[in-house]
């Protein structure tokens, strides 16, 4: 689970939203009345306010003061600070209310921003020393959490960083524009943000701070903790969970971090308050067998620790994973049963365990797959008590696990039973997060687990009741959700043509969904979604509309209005609409603030490509035009999804479309710095992850395209050594002869970043070059794409990609009916990851905690997957072909010739000297 999700569900129920939208139901802090003389400005910039002093020779860039503050002496801190800063005329600003200090402190908030309740920036060193002598007397005593990406002034709540005063912004390595300082000479760097203390070595810090600068960059532990640490498993705002031994030798524990004042939960309590709390339950249930071994509680650095027994088994969801027969093409049955049999033990010593709590009367509060912990033999240990409660009568906090936290406020008891209901469900499907925004999935969730399954008669009946589900009225009235019910089950039926069923015996091959129906309804539901008073982001999507862009083709307007438009939603449906929507995003590129992402997936090519693809080549052409003056000196990844690779195949793109061979000679140019890094014996410059968005299958998909356009063979030899790269990073599974790439912790099929992004790149290479190796890779990498589940429906990373994967190997004329019977299943099971929204139909986005309509996680992306199976012309990603002339492995389409240039030679490619 990527924690950074967390803080994106507060604002809204159903989609991601940034923190700040959320209404704040806290009261907003008591501003300081500005004084009359004029020389003061206020403003908001949420969730800041800021109080400038004018006049002030205020500097770009150096330390500012953050301070940190208790949530129930914030305004009194507050208070302190901002009359220091007026009565003295240093700018500064703080958040706006209690909301936003909470999410800002929450347990999954950003760790190098927690903490920072005010920033305050003194103009001179002077001024610097001044402050913090004065407001260190001024403040002693209230205290707040440690800030880790800053240095601390004495005992606090005073920290320091060296960072930028202003806005400015800069290209990083990868392209993006991030914050800036200027060094010595006048060039722009990253003002670097971690959660960790760091001072950029051309930076002397006055010689009040040096002291504190050396301590800090030493980082050695105290003599006195008692455990060495051998690793870490894990990390929040609360603090770290590790593996660690007693100095003294002895056996593997898991020793728990608490830091004081941060990690806050709704009731206010932080890490601390919980971690004694946990200790508290764990002695008073050390002698049940199905908790974890207590061994000790002590404190170092201020901070709090918890000695726990440590399970060797593991978490109970790594083991699934492990043994899970969904995530292989073609489970067999007997897999299928040992896999059944080993869930219903574990989930009956769980059931036994939450039994036995309440019966010493303790609700668990946090059951899920990775609170169950394993031990050598088998048994189960319950870990993570801090959420649990003393009675089940009081309601249940509405903290723990998505997937696992029932969505109404039910007594504690009664959501541990739900808790149980979902870990039975998620052993064999882990999608119950849908639940929070469908309640009505779960009796889909439950039949389709009992035709994969040989579970108990009454094992469903059982999971319902636990579950206790009502409807889910934040999502639509009863009749709405039973009308996407029904659309997504198949009993709505219009009568629409289907293609060929696959063979499981599933609803589609009982006649199955009306798959038009379903396409109109998920087009509907984004049409719904859209918000065009807002500025920020036109349809909701991932978090990065907020962290990159609510603009570009993977997450932003621009990808969903094309998908829209290619699948043959688009504008004739309501041209008033499309035109608003159009308008939306044209205006927003222009008032952008901030320097513009330029990459073909994040930034301005991309918005280009879809502006020119939905019928505004004008429009098209003007921001084509202003990506080229923004790129001018830029330093560019290599990558398809936001660098050269991207960019010289949309010049490709627009060179064909107008003519254009200017636009052609500046691909070639990308191109050669592309090669330079192919050259004999090196590596290929800006090295990244493996795959098509962002490795070397981006780069041979741009020498194919090359290729075409000049007739030069280099350029085929360049695609195919960026292929054997790529390779390279797979692995093959010789058990089920399937190619996968590998990150370094788990094997992905995928199409962004997986093994079927390679297959695509390796299929137009086989159309016009033969290669055994390459074809049986291919082979391999077909059935990757085939496991029986995924846990995203998305087109990057999910079930949707992976179905336009299988859709593009299709070849006109030819009938494979194992490749249409993989379709068909393919298809059928997207329909696990759909949810009733107003009637209509949507999906969930990254991590499943709300839904999502762009490109890459979204609805956007599922429709173009659908579209690709519904028709054979439909590229599944631009740049890739579906067309009549082009076939796999072995069928080429024709050289082109080498097209003249003026002077009567060739176009000049990377393996000539130019």
């Amino acid at each position: 689970m990527k924690s950074d999700y967390f803080q994106y569900c507060v604002a809204d129920r159903l989609f991601y939203d940034a923190p700040e939208n959320r209404m704040a139901d806290r009261a907003a802090y008591s501003r300081p009345p500005a004084p009359a003389d004029g020389q003061w400005a206020t403003s908001e910039d949420h969730p800041w306010v800021h109080y400038r002093r004018q006049g002030a020779g205020l500097p770009a860039q150096g330390w500012k003061i953050h301070v940190s503050a208790r949530l129930e002496s914030a305004q009194k801190t507050l208070d302190i600070t901002s009359d220091y800063c007026i009565e003295k005329g240093i700018s500064f600003k703080f958040l706006i209310h209690e909301t936003a200090f909470l999410w800002r402190n929450a347990k999954y908030a950003d760790r190098s921003a927690s903490g920072k309740f005010i920033t305050v920036y003194p103009s001179s060193d002077e001024e610097l020393h001044a402050a913090l002598d004065e407001l260190t007397q001024r403040l002693h005593g209230l205290g707040g959490p440690y800030i880790l990406s800053d240095l601390r002034w004495n005992d606090g709540p005073l920290y320091l960083r060296y960072g930028g005063f202003t806005r400015r912004y800069v290209r990083d390595e990868q392209g993006e524009p991030v914050p800036a300082i200027e060094d010595p000479q006048g060039r722009l760097c990253p003002d670097l943000r971690r959660p960790v203390f760091s001072c950029p070595d051309w930076v002397r810090p006055p010689e009040f701070l040096r002291p504190l600068v050396e301590e800090r960059r030493s980082g050695h532990p105290p003599e006195a903790f008692p455990y060495v640490i051998t690793s870490a498993l894990h990390h929040s705002n609360g603090g770290g969970v590790y593996l660690a031994h007693a100095r003294t030798g002895g056996a593997q524990v898991v020793v728990k971090e608490a830091r004081p004042h941060a990690a806050l939960d709704p009731l206010g309590r932080d890490a601390v308050a919980r971690l004694r709390h946990e200790h508290d339950i764990l002695a008073r249930l050390a002698d049940v067998e199905e908790v974890i071994g207590v061994r000790g509680r002590f404190t170092a650095w201020e901070h709090e620790f918890l000695v726990q027994e440590y399970a060797a088994g593991g978490t109970l969801s790594r083991e699934m994973v492990r043994r899970h027969p969904l995530i292989h093409p073609d489970p067999d049955d007997t897999g299928n049963a040992d896999y059944t049999r080993w869930v219903l033990g574990v989930t009956d010593q769980v059931e036994r365990a939450v039994a036995r709590l309440h019966d010493r009367g303790v609700a668990f509060g946090d059951l899920h797959t990775r609170n169950v912990l394993l031990r050598d033999d088998g048994r189960i240990a319950l870990g993570d008590f801090e959420l649990a409660t003393a009675g089940g009568d009081r309601p249940h906090t509405a903290m723990g696990a998505p997937g696992f936290t029932p969505p109404d406020r039910r007594g504690a008891y009664a959501a541990d039973r739900y808790a149980l209901g979902c870990l039975k469900i998620a052993l064999f499907l882990p999608l119950t997060t849908l639940l929070s925004l469908d309640t009505g999935r779960a009796r889909a969730l439950v039949e389709t687990i009992g035709r994969l399954f040989d579970v108990p008669a009454d094992w469903g009946g059982n999971v319902l009741a636990d579950l206790d589900l009502g409807p889910a009225p934040w999502a639509g009235t009863a009749r709405q959700m039973a009308r996407s019910s029904a659309l997504i089950s198949g009993a709505l039926i219009s009568g629409a043509a289907r293609r060929p069923a696959p063979r499981d015996g599933g609803p589609e091959a009982r006649g199955g969904p009306d798959w038009p129906a379903i396409e109109a309804s998920i087009a509907r539901a984004i049409r719904a979604s859209a918000a065009p008073e807002r500025t920020d982001r036109l349809f909701p999507g991932d978090i990065a509309q907020f962290t990159v862009s609510g603009l570009g083709l993977a997450h932003g307007a621009a990808g969903v209005l094309y998908a829209l438009s290619v699948a043959g939603h688009g504008r004739p449906t309501d041209p008033e609409e499309w035109a608003v929507w159009t308008g939306w995003l044209l205006r927003r590129v222009r008032e952008h603030r901030r320097p513009h992402r330029l990459g073909f997936f994040d930034g301005l090519h991309g918005i280009a490509y879809a502006l020119e693809e939905i019928g505004l080549r004008e429009d098209a052409l003007d921001i084509l035009e202003a990506a080229d003056r923004h790129e001018r000196g830029a330093v560019m990844p290599d990558s398809l999804a936001a660098g050269s690779s991207g960019t010289a195949l949309n010049r490709v793109h627009f060179s064909r479309r107008l003519g254009d061979r200017g636009l052609l000679d500046a691909a070639v140019e990308d191109a050669q710095r592309i090669a330079d890094g192919y050259a004999e014996g090196g590596e290929p410059s800006g090295r990244g992850p493996a795959g098509l968005l962002r490795g070397p299958s981006g780069h041979a998909l741009l020498f194919i395209h090359l290729h075409r356009e000049t007739g030069d063979s280099g350029y085929l030899d360049l695609a195919q050594r960026a292929l054997e790269r790529d390779l390279r990073s797979c692995v093959h599974r010789a058990t089920d002869d399937t190619l996968s790439v590998h990150d370094g912790r788990r094997t992905l099929p995928y199409l962004a970043d997986g093994s079927a992004g390679i297959g695509l790149v390796l299929g137009e290479f086989l159309r016009h070059r033969d290669s055994e190796v390459f074809a049986t890779a291919l082979d391999r990498i077909r059935r990757a794409a085939q496991p029986a589940f995924c846990v995203l429906p998305a087109l990057f990373q999910g079930a949707a990609g992976l179905l336009g994967f299988l859709a593009h190997l299709r070849y006109p004329g030819e009938n494979d009916e194992r490749l249409e019977e993989q379709i068909g299943l393919r298809r059928d099971r997207l329909r696990w990851h759909m949810v009733g929204l107003r009637g209509e139909i949507a999906v969930p986005g990254d991590q499943l905690l709300r839904l999502s309509m762009d490109l890459a996680t979204g609805a956007a992306g599922v429709l173009l997957g659908l579209a690709a199976v519904r028709d054979d012309r439909l590229p599944v990603l631009p740049f890739v072909s579906r067309s009549a002339d082009s076939a796999p492995g072995g069928r080429r389409h024709r050289e082109p010739r080498p097209e003249a240039d003026d002077e009567g030679g060739t176009r000049p490619h990377p393996t000539r000297e130019r």
